[in-house]
């Protein structure tokens, strides 16, 4: 008996019957996609000295190359996820890597703060299309079980390669060639996937129905604002009317969209996607999931430089183990899923991580590499790498093929609104702490006891995440 979902909906059986080939080959293309997007958000934070010197930058305005980035990425993964099921995967998928090949261009050729800025939202826009889609392909395109559990598995590990490999690979790319690079190499390897796409990765049956407009509109607005208002908290604290303000309304607004999903007849998002515990469960874990690891990468970065003295690409090289790591993980835990179950992994990956992020908060100014940052890191990363691949597959289970795009925008929405939450709560924890430092202590003390305090509430954050898993989660 094939496994329920919404009322008078049925699990498919897959496409079991296509080629080991021709799934490897899907499999690279929206496995690469998921790497250049994730990519993306932190190859530019390394660029950002030299943008400003190249295009004169006012101070306000600099970090909208990477706000710019993240808002509409964050707002627009909802409506991304839901128009693939309608209009068909991957033609939203090829069109919306063709259009971020585009912005990346317009990036790379900007010749004033404005035009980079606005290619930048172009290309959040774009992404948050184009991964949206790309999860949701293999949720249609690979069989559940193990072809599944492989293919998130390879997806998974692009959210943590993405991420420590462009602190790395800016460094390299600002110093060996141009600024301008960090965005023109995404171009002949967007525009590449483009055209392989439509040769490698099979058409997918519409759903019959229409966009709701107006929820689609109300989620956006919503989650723009609420991520707008949070990049601002760190720098600017959290009464400020420019943070307080759109926060309130982001989450008056998420409240409305509620309201009108209940209502509407062709929901954006339909409101049985949470009634079922694991999901919901799964929803939670990975916005967890996402203050922990992009928490850990902005912290980690700063410290490195701020307290160690590290250039950034050294900053971004000291990455590398922890991203190879996290890889591993990652790809061993697929293979063992089918017997241990999600619910001991993600409990005792999630645990794993806390006592790695709680080890990170006993860093002192002159701690050395090895023991203070790589292996608290790589206790860390190892249980990061447990978690990602069963959280996602709870996330995305027990719905039918033409609803893949709608489980899977929610399970990255909530990947990227806990990121923008735990940077946020954890910068302005490290910046209170560091401002209200004893008068008179050395200035690499008080960042440290910033950064420290803030990894430790770091810690119990993702820790949060085991009894939600032992409570909410299925073990299969």
């Amino acid at each position: 008996m094939p496994a329920q979902t919404a009322p008078g909906s049925t699990v498919p059986p897959g496409s079991a019957t296509r080629g080991s080939a021709s799934l490897t080959g899907a499999l690279i293309l929206l496995a690469t996609v998921q790497l250049m997007v994730v990519l993306d958000m932190t190859i530019v934070n390394v660029a950002l000295p030299s943008i400003d010197r190249a295009l004169r930058f006012n101070l306000g305005n600099i970090s909208w190359i990477v706000n710019g980035y993240a808002l509409p990425f964050g707002a627009l993964l909802l409506f991304g996820g839901r128009s693939g099921d309608l209009l068909g995967r991957r033609s939203v998928f090829v069109v919306s890597v063709v259009a971020f090949a585009a912005a990346s261009a317009f990036a790379g050729l900007s010749g004033s703060p404005g035009m980079l800025i606005a290619a930048r939202v172009a290309q959040g826009a774009a992404a948050a299309f184009a991964q949206a889609t790309a999860l949701s392909l293999i949720v249609s395109t690979f069989p559940a079980g193990p072809a599944r559990n492989r293919a998130v598995g390879v997806f998974a590990a692009m959210e943590g390669l993405g991420a420590g490999l462009g602190l790395l690979l800016g460094g390299v790319i600002v110093q060996s060639i141009s600024w301008r690079w960090v965005f023109l190499v995404n171009v002949p390897v967007a525009a590449t996937v483009a055209l392989l796409a439509l040769r490698r990765i099979p058409a997918s049956a519409r759903e019959r129905g229409h966009i709701d407009v107006v929820g689609a509109i109300t989620a956006t607005a919503s989650l723009g604002a609420l991520i707008f208002g949070l990049s601002r908290a760190a720098e600017h604290g959290w009464g400020n009317g420019l943070t307080a303000g759109p926060i309130a309304a982001g989450l008056l607004g998420l409240a409305t969209f509620v309201t009108i999903e209940r209502r509407s007849a062709h929901p954006l998002t339909p409101l049985w996607v949470f009634a079922d515990r694991n999901r919901a469960g799964a929803y939670l874990i990975q916005a967890l999931l996402g203050a922990a690891l992009f928490g850990f990468f902005f912290l980690s970065t700063l410290f490195l430089q701020d307290v160690f003295g590290y250039k950034p690409l050294k900053a971004g090289a000291a990455f590398v183990p922890a991203t190879v790591i996290m890889m591993v993980a990652a790809g061993l835990v697929p293979r063992v899923i089918g017997r241990i179950g999600v619910r001991p992994l993600i409990a005792s990956g999630t645990a794993i991580a806390a006592i790695g992020m709680w080890l990170l908060g006993q860093l002192q100014p002159h701690s050395a590499y090895l023991t203070g940052v790589l292996i608290p890191m790589t206790v860390l990363t190892i249980g990061l790498g447990m978690v990602f691949v069963p959280a996602t597959l709870s996330a995305v289970s027990g719905v039918d093929e033409e609803h893949s795009g709608l489980v899977s925008g929610v399970s990255t929405t909530a990947i990227q609104i806990g990121g923008a939450i735990g940077v946020a709560i954890l910068a302005t924890v490290a910046a209170t702490t560091t401002r209200h430092a004893t008068p008179g202590t050395p200035l690499r003390e008080a960042l440290t006891n910033g950064y420290t305090h803030a990894f430790h509430i770091g810690a119990l954050v993702i820790a949060l995440a085991v009894p939600i898993a032992l409570l909410l989660l299925r073990k299969r």
